[in-house]
């Protein structure tokens, strides 16, 4: 049995959904892992999930010192590893430029991963020297399926976004788009999942303050945290369209997961997402040029992302108008894309990857001669 040493985020996060889903498919191809979680806040879908993520904490105890390292984690922070063998790191960013810091850390890996061939023409872009490897995400289709139910009636048209607050995300523009749509004689709903847990209670009223300001706030709606995904398969479900203008995205599960459940969507054309948003699953709001990226809490002008101006702002609402005028409320392009992509497959890229580098009997750290 090939062993491995993970260490991660579970649970919770988009990173810590993404490891979790991650390691399933690694433990399920064979590997025998031995999980070092980052932080202690693991949520948890099931019990089975939380029997395997406990097995693999306990095999921590006795980790082999000279297996491969997988770390999936910010790429500012890879100074830290796991046992001797070699470093991988699988980290996701937003921005087209990295900082020195950035730089060195990612250069400390042996190899890295990322999710889309953007993220690798951004390393290749910022000198990072190291062998890059594509392992695109993917949806657990187990959750996120067109359930063979009926779905509750209701007259109104409901589109969606699943986001935390931040600038980012684009909820300013969503929420104005929305607002120059439509009017109070339209059937329309807009459904936000925003919850952002590092903002305190000024900046979330700063938000609210889009939707109490709007000409629709009666018909825009803000839910609470959900507490697993089987409950966010259940938020998407009772929509009809997702909407993600982000100025820029690591890679964006969520629109995946809409895509598997028959879901239209609306996206920028621009970062990650790429990868699978097409003009022929999505409504792509097509991108002019890039502007620095500065919110003044999370980027502060190192690298750009995508600009909303009018033009962006204007094929926003004309998507709207348009899903909603002719009731669109289903996208089988979207679900074909979304059967491609498969934890199994992201697995399986990983596996042979760290065969191929020889990495299960690498050991990259000097040994000391004994006298």
């Amino acid at each position: 049995m090939k062993n491995l040493n993970l260490n991660c985020p579970i649970g919770g996060t988009g990173y810590g959904i993404t490891s979790l889903n991650i390691f399933k498919s690694l433990t399920n191809l064979g590997l025998n892992i031995s999980l070092f979680p980052i932080g202690n806040n693991m949520e948890l879908n099931s019990e089975e999930e939380k029997t395997i993520v406990q097995n693999a904490i306990n095999n921590s105890s006795f980790f082999d010192h000279n297996a491969p390292c997988l770390k999936i984690w910010h790429q500012h922070d890879l100074a830290s590893r796991i046992g001797n063998g070699h470093f991988y790191s699988f980290p996701f960013f937003e921005v087209d430029k990295l900082n020195r810091r950035e730089q060195h850390h990612l250069n400390y890996c042996d190899y890295i991963f990322v999710a889309s061939e953007w993220a690798k023409k951004v390393l290749l872009n910022n000198n990072i020297n190291k062998k890059i490897y594509v392992a695109p995400l993917a949806v657990d289709l187990n959750i996120f399926n067109i359930p063979p139910r009926i779905k509750v009636q209701n007259p109104n048209y409901i589109f969606f976004h699943i986001g935390k607050w931040e600038y980012r995300k684009s909820h300013d523009i969503l929420i104005k788009a929305f607002d120059a749509a439509f009017d109070h004689t339209d059937n329309v709903e807009l459904r936000l999942l925003p919850h952002n847990p590092f903002l305190n209670e000024n900046e979330i009223k700063e938000w609210m303050n889009l939707i109490y300001n709007a000409k629709l706030a009666n018909k825009i709606k803000v839910f609470n945290r959900l507490p697993t995904q089987y409950h966010l398969a259940e938020f998407i479900f009772q929509g009809d369209c997702g909407v993600f203008i982000s100025r820029a995205e690591g890679w964006n599960n969520e629109i995946l997961e809409c895509m598997a459940m028959n879901k239209p969507i609306i996206a920028t054309d621009y970062s990650a997402h790429t990868e699978y948003c097409t003009e022929k699953n999505s409504y792509l709001v097509k991108i002019d040029e890039l502007e620095i990226a500065n919110d003044k809490r999370w980027f502060f002008g190192e690298g750009s992302w995508a600009k909303l101006g009018q033009n962006q702002f204007d094929q926003t609402v004309n998507y709207m108008r348009y899903v909603y005028n002719n009731r669109i409320s289903s996208n089988p392009n979207g679900v074909e894309s979304a059967k491609k992509f498969t934890w199994h497959n992201t697995g399986s890229i990983i596996a042979e990857t760290l065969l191929r580098n020889n990495s299960y009997h690498a050991n990259t750290k000097a040994k000391t001669k004994r006298r």
